[in-house]
């Protein structure tokens, strides 16, 4: 039940935490597009995962809140900070000078559907204004249709689409 899942803030220490809810947004993200197969496997994934957390973490404007229910976690946020004009945003866009970025929310499949990712991102949302950034961006698997669903509501928009095409060599 929503009602029973707690936010707390996190840090590096709870990286381990994580290992099992990004395994989950990887899962989604090969249901969600099969035909970008073939991907790679879940010990890889969170290889390569974790460690661009290790190094988001060490930074000080990054912000990891947690969704747990009892003892366990049930979802997570990380967002981090940018500074404009190291983005592709500043030749196109007037923003303020600093960029926040919805690295990565999720949320078990167990317990979607039921107002956790809205209260994640509120989390998100209000962490990063309180230090003076209300510019963001977030990136989403274009076939991860209940995700975009969610973002939409929430005001954010397509602003540049990636197009892929990988041969799994």
């Amino acid at each position: 039940m929503a009602e029973t899942v707690e936010l707390r803030r996190g840090a590096a220490a709870d990286l381990p935490l994580l290992e099992s809810l990004w395994v989950s947004v990887h899962h989604r993200h090969v249901e969600s597009m099969p035909e970008l197969a073939p991907y790679i496997d879940d010990h890889q994934t969170w290889a390569v995962r974790s460690a661009l957390y290790a190094e988001l973490l060490a930074k000080p404007d990054t912000i990891l809140v947690l969704a747990i229910e009892g003892a366990s976690p049930v979802g997570y946020g990380l967002a981090h900070v940018l500074a404009a004009v190291d983005t592709w945003i500043a030749d196109t866009w007037r923003t303020g000078g600093r960029i926040g970025e919805i690295e990565s929310l999720a949320v078990l499949p167990s317990h979607r559907g039921q107002g956790i990712g809205s209260r994640l991102l509120d989390a998100l949302e209000r962490e990063l204004a309180s230090i003076g950034v209300h510019d963001l961006i977030l990136g989403v698997l274009a076939g991860n249709e209940d995700a975009i669903r969610l973002y939409r509501r929430r005001g954010y928009r397509p602003t540049w689409v990636y197009l892929s095409r990988f041969e799994g060599r």
